[in-house]
């Protein structure tokens, strides 16, 4: 469905991927958050994510604390993506990332001097190598004049959140690094636009879905004690905070 390209060295702190795709006849889709920001340019194509219609224009996908359902009511969609690291976010607007939570915007109500670019990116005569050369010139503009670094304490508690195996414990790890909770807290609301607990918990379910799919076989109540979890009941609650259904329900489903 998506062709996925890499940034070249220049945007690879800001830079995760580029994507695009060209589709016909698509059913709704999932999108698992994992607090990243995204760019999206729709060329051809109309669609809604929950309640933000979706035509030819640029939109900024802020992080989400929940996954979203994508409606696709045109039978092609052409599309074409970024995402975006926490370096990136930060440079990419002027917008506090925290009021991007949970939105979906239009490009330029973000990013005023983007006219020119969204009308060369949603022009369906050039080819995608085309637009993927103006998205480069234009990103390596908007992103390398801003700040090259990333606050110290959101450094640390992201690393260990993401090399953790299983549920994270804030409180535990904060002692453990000797850091201030609300300096943290401060420096993922600046970095990411969710709190430390909010991308914990995405990371979690994250987690949670790989093993379900994994071990189809294996009950949810021995998930839940690999996951770390206290009891199933807060697993349920975590899960479904993020997913809109149960782990049980969510296994039907693949």
């Amino acid at each position: 469905m998506y062709t996925i390209i890499p940034p070249p060295p220049s945007l690879a702190p800001y830079v995760l991927n580029f994507w695009h795709s060209y589709s016909q006849n698509l059913g709704t889709q999932t999108l698992h958050s994992d607090g990243c920001i995204s760019i999206l340019f729709v060329i051809i194509g109309n669609s809604a994510i929950d309640n933000t219609t979706l035509s030819n224009s640029g939109y900024l996908v802020g992080p989400h604390t929940k996954s979203l359902r994508w409606y696709f009511s045109s039978q092609c969609q052409y599309l074409l993506g970024v995402r975006l690291t926490p370096l990136g976010a930060r440079n990419f607007t002027k917008i506090p990332l925290n009021e991007l939570k949970n939105q979906c915007i239009e490009l330029q109500d973000a990013v005023p001097a983007c006219k020119h670019v969204i009308h060369d990116l949603i022009s369906q005569s050039s080819p995608i190598n085309d637009k993927i050369r103006v998205l480069l010139q234009w990103l390596e503009t908007q992103l390398q004049s801003g700040t090259h670094y990333l606050p110290d304490a959101f450094l640390k508690v992201n690393k260990h959140i993401n090399l953790s195996p299983r549920s994270i414990k804030l409180s535990e790890l904060y002692d453990t690094l000797n850091i201030n909770s609300r300096r943290v807290e401060r420096a993922f609301s600046q970095t990411m636009g969710i709190s430390a607990k909010e991308f914990a918990t995405l990371i979690e379910v994250s987690r949670a879905r790989d093993l379900i799919k994994a071990n189809p076989s294996t009950p949810l109540t021995e998930i839940a004690h690999q996951l770390e979890y206290a009891d199933q009941s807060h697993f349920i609650r975590q899960f479904k905070k993020v997913m809109n259904i149960t782990p049980k329900q969510y296994r039907k489903r693949t």
